[in-house]
């Protein structure tokens, strides 16, 4: 999906939140804020998000998908299990009916360090991305965000070796 696709997308799912009377909030994350917000990259395979009213929202979803023929997951709460306690998000757009927030920067190499995955994903590109973005230098720096999300217990060894993989090179 494109920045343009995504819009269209969450536009349709104003939409329908109006025609139901309702006001939703959504909170992108992954591939969807790398490709909206921070303009690093053309697409992503779908859209990580927290969203509310969830159940409604999962009719909607199953809607669009069907309108436009996309999968059924092409926007979906996966994400969960990597939001942080410390969730820092900003407004990114509002429209009638439905308010999207993105996470921040530092929120979003948090979260991609934490998953640190290499192989069949997009994650090694972005958390360089991010890290030049942030201007951040050294691994100890890098570490420092993370832990500003995440207690050092969840951040497994493989995260420190890709940032000095990233890093030192």
């Amino acid at each position: 999906m494109r920045s343009a696709e995504i819009l269209r997308y969450l536009e349709k799912v104003n939409d329908q939140l109006k025609q139901q009377q309702l006001h939703g909030e959504i909170c992108l994350f992954g591939g969807a804020v790398m490709c909206l917000v921070l303009q690093s990259r053309d697409s992503t395979k779908d859209v990580d998000a927290i969203f509310a009213p969830t159940r409604e929202f999962y009719a909607i979803i199953k809607n669009v998908a069907d309108e436009y023929r996309l999968p059924a997951d092409w926007l979906n709460n996966a994400v969960k299990g990597f939001v942080s306690s410390r969730h820092d998000v900003q407004l990114y757009r509002r429209l009638s009916h439905l308010d999207i927030f993105a996470a921040s920067p530092q929120y979003m190499l948090a979260m991609k360090c934490l998953a640190a995955r290499t192989y069949e994903s997009k994650d090694v590109d972005d958390i360089r991305f991010l890290l030049r973005y942030l201007n951040i230098r050294t691994v100890e720096q890098a570490l420092s965000v993370v832990e500003q999300f995440y207690p050092q217990h969840r951040v497994l060894p493989r995260t420190a070796y890709l940032l000095e993989e990233l890093l030192n090179h």
